[in-house]
């Protein structure tokens, strides 16, 4: 177990077992004075599952984690791995949905319910993560638990089966990313320019998205996590599913985002005028977004 500013989450990954499931739990402390009626209290709540972006890591959900226990919700941010240094590799985003069923398959085991949030490339993570895994699909198997919802932030939810992110996006790159050919499967870890960072927190008091800015520096990701397509999608689920719209995003446009959501009848939308890390710039709505899915499942 590592341990990234106050986020825990499992780092042992299985090449050969992308479906490995773990008995011990990153547990949340509490100072409650009658654990009992807390633990039965977050029980008959949904546990939020927080899936951070590409070139980010899970502190970036630290207001909004702070939010959601302080509302009764266990929380967790796993770390994905496709988010590596600069050495070349070559993972795909399968490698990110084994390590949020290592943490939720023990969940769903407990009969736990999970509402699942994918920010930006983190969407192509919960929507591949949801296969075969809702409330539903697990009780046609005589399962218990499973996912109940799932939240998408400015966010890939990819609409069409056989679809990546990067074909979501018309098969081509944004200039301020640095990768090679597309689609050559060569194993390669992308990075950003330098100026990255301004269409990342556009909207945070500069010092705050200075010190975010500088973090970007070391972060790479593998480039086939953009390119491998899905053969499950966001129209394929069939729990409820709610995409939060941000107007000032510069990294996704919401014109882009907009167009995303079109593709997919049956998800409910909500508006902010935030950046393309409203977690960050704006955690309240962010929040308030996420429980209120939480509560409608």
């Amino acid at each position: 177990m590592r341990i990234h500013g106050f986020f825990k989450y499992p780092t042992a990954w299985s090449f050969g077992r992308l479906l490995k499931s773990s008995s011990k739990l990153p547990q949340i402390p509490h100072s409650s004075h009658h654990p009992r009626i807390e633990a039965a209290q977050r029980t008959s709540k949904p546990v939020i599952v927080l899936i951070h972006g590409a070139w980010h890591l899970p502190d970036v959900w630290i207001k909004v984690k702070q939010r959601l226990e302080a509302a009764g919700y266990e929380v967790y941010a796993p770390r994905l791995l496709t988010v590596v240094g600069p050495e070349p590799v070559d993972y795909s985003w399968r490698v990110d949905v084994a390590v949020v069923h290592d943490l939720v398959l023990p969940l769903f085991e407990q009969g736990r319910q999970v509402v699942i949030v994918g920010h930006s490339y983190g969407g192509v993570v919960a929507t591949a993560s949801v296969e075969g895994q809702s409330i539903a699909d697990r009780q046609s198997r005589g399962l218990r638990g499973g996912f109940s919802a799932v939240v998408y932030i400015c966010a890939f939810p990819i609409a069409r089966r056989g679809f990546s992110l990067l074909s979501t996006k018309g098969g081509d790159y944004s200039e301020w990313t640095i990768k090679t050919e597309p689609f050559k499967k060569v194993p390669c870890s992308m990075g950003v320019i330098p100026d990255a960072g301004e269409l990342y927190y556009s909207d945070l008091p500069p010092e705050e998205a200075k010190e975010w800015r500088a973090e970007l520096k070391s972060r790479y990701q593998s480039q086939r996590s953009f390119e491998e397509p899905l053969s499950f999608c966001a129209n394929d689920i069939e729990i409820p599913m709610t995409y939060l719209l941000c107007e000032g995003d510069k990294a996704v446009p919401v014109q882009s985002q907009e167009q995303m959501v079109a593709e997919i009848p049956g998800m409910k939308t909500r508006r902010c005028t935030a950046g393309h890390s409203p977690f960050l710039s704006q955690p309240d709505i962010t929040t308030e977004v996420i429980i209120e899915a939480a509560r409608n499942t």
